[in-house]
């Protein structure tokens, strides 16, 4: 994640619920986007897919 990204998620969650006690650790996580160019859905039933990541995540 970026750096500009990373200060804006703290900004909102110390907004939101308040700021951490000096012995909490602040963790963050990225999960990039997929995309499936063929076969949606049909990769957990055995078939053949062609999936791709995106930089786009949660």
């Amino acid at each position: 994640m970026q750096v500009d990204l990373q200060k804006q998620v703290q900004d909102l969650f110390e907004n939101s619920y308040g700021t951490l006690n000096h012995l909490a650790s602040v963790r963050r996580f990225f999960s990039p986007g997929r995309i499936n160019l063929i076969g949606e859905h049909i990769d957990y039933c055995g078939g053949l897919v062609f999936p791709a990541t995106v930089q786009f995540g949660t």
